[in-house]
């Protein structure tokens, strides 16, 4: 079995897009998984995927990045402070906002505390956190996280926000954890709602191919309202935004105008 063959199956088995990601990627991570759980070729791979419920879901937890920390790009997250949400809470009774690809929930629960910190009424707002990975989203959903993911986090923002519940586990606010509501969802395969002001989705174009970016892209901004934001990850970039209806206006910050 080649491994194109090898992809074509598991995409079937698992459900899954793996023709939007890039084949060095899949391969790569494919193959590490193999050697962890001792599986000599991909067609003893593809038969345990079928027959053994605990590889499948390992296979998936193991193929899905899940690195992520409070305040990522700490830069990025000042503008999005100073300069979006004051704008979007200006411009609109309220204010919907998504975390795509949200990981372990640090990224929807960062704007959740800076939305906090400015004294908006919850009523004014909502923040739905989604992921592919269920096992993700159940800890993203417990809101508890070591002092690796807190290293951006301000002194006096976790002192005011994180308990110490245990060795080096630090237990987010619960006023902050009711605030983002969490649902699993394939970005590549399932339909987005509409009617965003401000989608955040970091760190998970690096992984697509050109195709798969581009479809991303343009799913992203039809369900944008106009004005609207997409804010993607440091090193990520639009080649060509104006093509999406998209402007930048700031680093990983685009605009969708009309």
């Amino acid at each position: 079995m080649t491994f194109l063959e090898f992809k074509d199956l598991v995409s079937k088995e698992l459900d899954l897009r793996l023709d939007a990601y890039k084949l060095n990627r899949v391969e790569r991570r494919v193959y590490s998984l193999m050697r962890r759980y001792q599986v000599e070729d991909l067609g003893d791979c593809f038969q345990r995927l079928q027959e053994d419920q605990a590889f499948k879901e390992s296979f998936i937890k193991h193929f899905t990045i899940n690195t992520s920390e409070f305040f990522r790009n700490p830069t990025s997250f000042k503008f999005l402070e100073n300069v979006v949400l004051p704008k979007l809470f200006q411009e609109n009774e309220k204010v919907r906002i998504w975390s795509a690809a949200c990981s372990n929930g640090s990224e929807p629960y960062s704007v959740a505390i800076l939305i906090k910190e400015m004294g908006v009424s919850p009523d004014r707002y909502e923040i739905l956190a989604t992921d592919i990975d269920p096992f993700i989203l159940d800890i993203a959903k417990k809101g508890v996280y070591n002092s690796q993911a807190l290293l951006r986090v301000e002194d006096k923002i976790a002192k005011k926000y994180f308990k110490p519940s245990g060795e080096d586990r630090f237990q987010l606010d619960e006023k902050i954890k009711k605030q983002v509501r969490f649902a699993h969802q394939d970005l590549l395969k399932e339909k987005f709602e509409k009617g965003w002001n401000l989608i955040i989705c970091r760190n998970f174009f690096i992984y697509l191919t050109r195709e798969g970016k581009d479809n991303l892209t343009r799913r992203f901004t039809q369900s944008l309202t106009s004005p609207g934001i997409l804010f993607l990850g440091n090193t990520e970039f639009i080649f060509e935004p104006g093509i999406f209806g998209l402007k930048k206006i700031n680093g990983s910050f685009y605009e969708k105008s009309s």
